[in-house]
């Protein structure tokens, strides 16, 4: 049976001095469970893991969500941006919260930001997750960075532009979205709501475009990461969504793709999460519910 996903807000939010001024997280859980740093995608934000909380809190684990540079809450934070710069943020974070070694969960960009901190601060990781991220996407042949993008992020960057006369009217344009297929719940409901900046009836999307593209770049073109990747001594999981960014039955990360990636990347372990898109693998509860158990044993 399907479980409803519920609004979950954190415990506590706080903000973290970076380069450049204050990076912005949140804490889902006690102070005493066991850590684990979450870092959202492209265009996200900290509420991204709401249901990842629900699923893992219960069981003694405590997530600490960052908003990356340029998102969410730390969307004034300037540049530089790119994988390596917000992985330096990410050390900043377990510096602040005294952690010396923690489990680290990245979703879709978030996965590259997770593999660009195994490359700087390795020993401070027990245990690398991907969701659906950080395996260098693939270029058409004849295709540049600058072409691919608008194809692969499609109404993300669009999105950018908008503006919205209320909070409502910013859900009313998420919930037909293709990737919510299986329906919107009060988590999506404060997703969205978070993501807006400025005021009725004038908000607009927190995210700065100007990091979107920064950072789209080292996702097909990073060296550090694809080395990394080569070079793992600890086996890395990735949990892969079946379905596309819009539902497609094109995955992000297509079989032939894998094939050819893999065997350069013998440590990294991919597992099919069946029944998943590229969002509702971590937005959606039931495919929470399905990272939790596979990536760490918990079961709702």
């Amino acid at each position: 049976m399907a479980r409803a996903t519920q609004a979950r807000l954190p415990d506590e939010e706080f903000k973290v001095s970076v380069a450049g001024g204050e990076l912005a997280v949140a804490r889902y859980g006690s102070n005493s469970g066991k850590p684990i740093l979450a870092i959202h995608g492209i265009t996200s934000s900290n509420r991204a893991w709401q249901s990842f909380a629900i699923s893992m809190v219960p069981h003694g684990y405590t997530i600490y969500a960052v908003d990356l540079r340029g998102r969410g809450r730390s969307n004034a934070l300037p540049a530089p941006f790119g994988m390596e710069n917000h992985a330096k943020d990410m050390v900043k974070v377990l510096d602040h919260l005294k952690l010396e070694r923690v489990d680290v969960v990245g979703h879709s960009m978030g996965a590259f930001v997770a593999v660009a901190l195994l490359a700087i601060d390795p020993v401070r990781i027990s245990k690398t997750v991907l969701i659906d991220g950080g395996l260098r996407l693939a270029l058409p042949p004849g295709f540049t960075v600058e072409m691919v993008l608008p194809i692969v992020l499609g109404p993300a960057l669009a999105r950018l532009q908008m503006e919205f006369a209320s909070k409502e009217d910013y859900r009313n344009y998420w919930r037909p979205q293709a990737a919510f297929t299986k329906g919107w719940s009060r988590a999506h409901d404060e997703y969205s709501d978070y993501d807006l900046v400025g005021q009725e009836p004038n908000l607009r999307p927190a995210t700065n475009p100007a990091a979107v593209e920064a950072d789209s770049r080292d996702l097909f073109e990073q060296e550090l990461l694809d080395l990394t990747l080569q070079n793992l001594k600890d086996e890395v999981l990735m949990l892969r969504a079946v379905r596309g960014l819009q539902n497609e039955e094109t995955p992000l990360y297509p079989e032939q793709v894998l094939q050819v990636l893999l065997p350069k990347y013998p440590k990294v372990r991919v597992v099919t999460v069946e029944d998943t898109n590229h969002y509702d693998i971590l937005l959606d509860q039931n495919g929470a519910d399905k990272c939790a158990e596979l990536a760490f044993g918990v079961k709702s």
